[in-house]
């Protein structure tokens, strides 16, 4: 804080200072220090205006120089984009020429279905069961389907190791 103080004061007496020598000053020196401080502000201000158009210009030619850029990107991408455009009409094309001159019959996709697969099975199962007598470890449910006690013929583990192959 005491070095604001003493930089304030140095501050104050220098331009006490200064004022004091420029009201000593005769009139055409007076007129001539304006003169000269006035042409300085001029120079500088004319430069910060050529500064100003220098930079204006240099991003007036970065745009110019993008916008060419992004053409040209643009111009690349459409290029490509028929290219491709191309290329998969022809194939499609000629994909359906194979596909016209392939006589070949058309196949369904193969779907299994759980109780299909084990029909075979249930019908031994019914065939056992017409062979055994009412006696037998078969014990037939009301609903008509039968159950068994035994795990090797149970029809949901077809590897007969009781595990749920899925």
């Amino acid at each position: 804080m005491g070095k604001k103080i003493v930089s304030g004061l140095v501050a104050g007496l220098l331009g006490a200072g200064l004022y004091a020598a420029y009201q000593k000053l005769d009139e055409n020196k007076k007129n001539q220090l304006k003169r000269n401080l006035r042409e300085k502000t001029d120079e500088v201000r004319d430069r910060a205006v050529d500064y100003a158009f220098y930079a204006n210009d240099a991003v007036s030619d970065f745009k110019d120089v993008i916008k060419d850029e992004l053409n040209n990107a643009k111009g690349t991408v459409k290029d490509a984009g028929s290219q491709f455009t191309e290329k998969a009409t022809t194939s499609k094309s000629q994909r359906g020429a194979d596909d016209l001159n392939e006589s070949a019959p058309q196949q369904d996709d193969i779907v299994v279905d759980a109780r299909e697969a084990f029909k075979s099975t249930d019908s031994t199962d019914s065939v056992t069961q017409s062979t055994t007598s009412p006696d037998s470890s078969t014990n037939a449910d009301p609903s008509g389907t039968t159950s068994n006690d035994d795990p090797s013929l149970d029809p949901t583990t077809p590897d007969n190791d009781h595990s749920q192959d899925k």
